[in-house]
């Protein structure tokens, strides 16, 4: 029977291995999502060049041909609206303020792809400021402080197997979910990318609002919000991934000194995975963080 016995627990010791390996695959797969997510972050739109040339080629010439003939058509309603505004006499003064703002419109239509460049400048070097090459203590026995307790309270066999299985399932379910995060930071950072990029050609109509002034306005006022809102995000994304290791870097979020068996196993498992879910959390809310603390 003592041989039986020690065939047991070695099988129980080799299932808490096998959930370690999956935890420690699963933390490999977060820190390689994570150094291509920082480096996405870090790298500027520009930089891109061929989805780069498609947004700033022939698709953005069109967009500042119609962005010239919708400033006209905003200026000549801005017009219509202050004439027959009975409340206020339309003066010389309103003229000159209708072919100034005019002028100040075409000025920034001309000058659309140096402000485009230069806020995705700023928010590279914002990112690359901020953002810390991210390292994970990889731990090669997870489970290891459970095997000591269980060597010295001399567990039985029946309760090796049930922990080795335990901890296969919980390794399993651990892994899983670490790399479903992984996933979800790259799917984030691109997804942040893409957006950056469609905004590109829909930036001079947008800007030829400020040809009419009043609520046209609103249509370039919108537009720059979004695109300086989407460089921040970056920034944002950065600080999230850096933040949520050093919120649990120190101390763990589950207490386990107080949990046996199956429970302890489980807390152990959430207390790993930790880290990722906040994470992921905190960058899939990241354009709602750069909206409210802006006002977006």
């Amino acid at each position: 029977m003592g041989f039986l016995d020690d065939i047991v627990k070695g099988l129980g010791d080799g299932l808490l291995g096998c959930g370690e390996w999956f935890l420690q695959g699963g933390v490999s797969f977060w820190r390689a999502c994570s150094n291509v997510t920082l480096t996405y972050l870090e790298k500027n739109p520009a930089s891109q060049t061929e989805a780069w040339g498609i947004v700033t080629g022939n698709i953005f010439s069109v967009a500042l041909g119609i962005a010239g003939t919708l400033a006209l058509i905003f200026m000549l309603l801005g017009w219509v609206r202050d004439s027959i505004d009975i409340r206020t006499t339309f003066t010389l003064d309103n003229i000159f303020k209708e072919f100034i703002r005019l002028a100040l419109t075409f000025s920034l239509l001309t000058n659309c792809l140096a402000i485009i460049t230069g806020v995705t400048e700023c928010s590279t070097a914002l990112v690359m400021k901020v953002s810390p090459e991210v390292t994970v203590e990889e731990e090669q026995d997870a489970f290891d402080e459970l095997r000591e307790e269980m060597d010295a309270d001399d567990a039985g066999a029946l309760e090796w197997i049930g922990m080795g299985i335990g901890g296969l399932i919980c390794g399993l379910v651990g892994g899983a979910t670490i790399i479903v995060c992984g996933m979800n930071l790259v799917l984030a950072v691109m997804s942040r990318m893409f957006k950056v990029l469609l905004c590109i050609p829909f930036a001079p109509p947008a800007l030829a609002g400020f040809a009419g002034g009043g609520g046209f306005s609103q249509m370039g006022i919108s537009w720059l919000k979004s695109f300086i809102g989407y460089g921040l995000e970056a920034v944002v994304i950065a600080l999230a991934i850096s933040i949520s290791f050093g919120m649990f870097s120190d101390a763990s979020l589950f207490s386990t000194d107080d949990a046996t068996g199956v429970v302890r196993l489980i807390l152990l498992t959430c207390d790993y995975c930790m880290p990722m879910l906040t994470a992921v959390a905190c960058v899939k809310g990241a354009d709602t963080v750069v909206r409210r603390c802006m006002g977006f």
